[in-house]
């Protein structure tokens, strides 16, 4: 008997510079083409990294801009046609900048749509930005067919804002997580640091505070390794440059993933001071590589980082409590080696992506047309 015929899927991820958006992305399109279940698409940023990595994966790729402007009114014929030529039995989008074009009418019928919030940014905004980008969100949960959230605080926050009822059952949480194989075979950096940081040059991840910490640890000899590429890069090279910690931190832009979890090995603790989060992925690799984490007490890295059982949450942003917090680790082996622990089973137990992408696959497969 023969087989049936694959499903044809697409993914949309507009940015397609190297983080955690790209590295869930990417992880699910694998994991799905390992099936022999589902053919593979993916739109994204043309001549971008996540492009390059993407086609080096076997998934087809293909390249449209999203950021020539929020009101591009041409874009979603772009997309219309690449839909077209594509033909998918699913479509899946990740963020407004990909899902907002479906709500124009040359998209409202393109075929079954999952959305996956990967953290409501526009809570961050000042008004009337921060209306704008609710009424936007607001207008995709309406057109998608299911709506996915990477934690439960976004679950949190949507029914807040009334974008979906908790009970909605359009709406899943399907958190993000990594994959123990891609581990395998990978040494520690040569050079040994105290602490890592690896986010990318955005204000949501806060690098010059972490410049402040360092400031704080001035003559303790805790050195960082500091790993940030993207568009603030120029500006944080700069505040290096001129802070009197500088001779403790050692940066360098974005890196590929398997140098960034090189750097991890390399390290004592891995600190993430974020101002919000969707689920963060470098907490979940830094744990799997036994750091335990020093982050912001906010929704979304508090489901990943559990306070004293597996790292630090610290409460407010002072860059003294994150400084204590490093000293008090740096200095307990025992405790550190404890939190290590627990954490890697933390990973073990609750953000392992095999997990996830069944689950993507089982709501994939409940959108399906009937035969």
């Amino acid at each position: 008997m023969a087989s049936p015929p694959r499903r044809r899927l697409l993914q949309i991820l507009p940015d397609g510079s190297l983080g955690g958006g790209s590295t869930a992305v990417l992880g699910l399109c694998r994991d799905l083409l390992a099936t022999s279940n589902w053919g593979v698409s993916l739109i994204t940023a043309p001549g971008s990294r996540m492009s390059e990595q993407a086609a080096n994966a076997g998934i087809d790729t293909v390249g449209i801009d999203f950021f020539t402007s929020r009101l591009d009114l041409h874009l979603a014929y772009r997309l219309a046609r690449r839909i077209e030529a594509i033909r998918p039995d699913i479509i899946h989008a990740h963020g407004a900048r990909a899902g907002l074009p479906f709500c124009h009418p040359a998209l409202r019928r393109a075929g079954p749509l999952v959305y996956t919030v990967h953290g409501f940014h526009h809570a961050q905004k000042p008004f009337p930005l921060r209306q704008l980008g609710r009424l936007a969100e607001r207008r995709i949960a309406a057109r998608a067919d299911a709506i996915v959230f990477v934690s439960k605080s976004d679950q949190a926050r949507a029914a807040d804002e009334r974008l979906l009822a908790w009970h909605d059952p359009k709406g899943a949480v399907i958190v993000n997580g990594i994959d123990p194989a891609d581990f395998q075979g990978l040494t520690a950096s040569e050079e040994r640091f105290d602490l890592v940081f690896a986010g990318r040059a955005h204000p949501q991840k806060n690098p010059f505070f972490m410049i402040e910490i360092m400031e704080q640890l001035l003559g303790t000899g805790i050195r960082l390794r500091m790993i940030c590429g993207g568009e603030l890069e120029t500006a944080v090279r700069a505040r290096v440059a001129a802070s009197p910690a500088r001779a403790g931190i050692a940066l360098s832009g974005a890196l590929p993933r398997r140098d960034v979890l090189r750097a991890f090995l390399s390290a004592k603790l891995y600190v993430l001071p974020s101002l919000w989060e969707g689920l963060p992925i470098a907490p979940i690799e830094a744990l799997h590589c036994g750091l335990p984490v020093i982050a912001s007490k906010i929704g979304g890295t508090d489901a990943v980082v559990i306070d004293g059982i597996n790292g630090r949450l610290i409460d407010r942003f002072d860059p003294r409590l994150y400084a204590s917090a490093i000293r008090d680790l740096l200095g307990d082996d025992a405790q550190r080696q404890n939190l290590a622990a627990q954490g890697r089973a933390w990973v073990e137990r609750h953000f392992l992506r095999p997990v996830g992408s069944a689950q993507h696959q089982r709501l994939y497969e409940a959108l399906l047309p009937q035969a």
